[in-house]
């Protein structure tokens, strides 16, 4: 009987997609791993394809919509275990820290999240990236006004009476996130932070988040944008 779900949202992951759902199976204990890919052309759905009979996991291939939030979103309103979470496909080292995570859960806390800005964490990508993100998290913090400190985090797991709960615009990419948490602390849900390090960026010319400066800018401005919504409840 599976416990915890983890949704993966793929777009061109052939490289990264087996080992990532190994390493879950392996850390995770009654994991289901639900695969939502958004119409990759590099051999990602031939992989997955190739490996569903090994690793008894679902996928769903979205041909028509494009998004992480929405992806997600689909994924999370396909689970039916008691704990279900989200992780990037190529954040492995994150991967092991879901034990930890779940017992947060199992202690009293409703979400359970991966934070750089606690005691204990850290960001060691290039210092661009560093400066953006800890200055979009100093802004939520200042709008908002919660205790919480890593709105762009994204590396989370939660009860799943959590998201039956909460309404929110699944929208964009990461920047959803900022508006789940505001409205999970203002329902009172209790939110634990626990540490990790954000590794420095080993395959930067490839990222899909940051292929270009315009782009790494243009992704900054939308969670600014979803701060500014979130804040005033548009």
């Amino acid at each position: 009987m599976y416990n915890t779900t983890i949704i993966l949202c793929t777009y061109n992951e052939v490289s990264n997609i087996e080992d990532t759902i190994k390493l879950i199976i392996k850390s995770v204990k009654n994991v289901k791993i639900i695969v939502i890919d958004d119409n990759s052309n590099d051999g990602t759905i031939k992989k997955l394809s190739e490996i569903k009979s090994i690793y008894n996991f679902d996928f769903i291939v979205r041909r028509n919509e494009r998004g992480l939030a929405s992806a997600l979103r689909e994924g999370f309103l396909k689970s039916v275990t008691n704990y279900m979470g989200f992780i990037d496909v190529n954040s492995k080292d994150q991967i092991l820290q879901f034990p930890e995570m779940i017992s947060k859960l199992k202690t009293g806390y409703d979400i359970s999240v991966l934070s750089r800005y606690i005691k204990g964490g850290g960001d060691k990508r290039v210092p661009l990236r560093v400066f953006t993100s800890w200055l979009i998290n100093l802004l939520c913090k200042l709008f908002l006004r919660i205790n919480f400190n890593d709105f762009t985090s994204g590396i989370f797991i939660m009860k799943k009476e959590v998201f039956n709960n909460i309404i929110y615009k699944a929208e964009g990419h990461g920047e959803f996130f900022i508006e789940f948490i505001y409205k999970a602390y203002k329902k009172d849900y209790k939110i634990a932070e626990v540490p990790y390090i954000q590794k420095e960026d080993l395959n930067l010319s490839i990222s899909k988040s940051n292929p270009n400066i315009i782009r790494f800018f243009y992704l900054g401005y939308k969670y600014f944008l979803r701060l500014l919504l979130t804040k005033f409840n548009f």
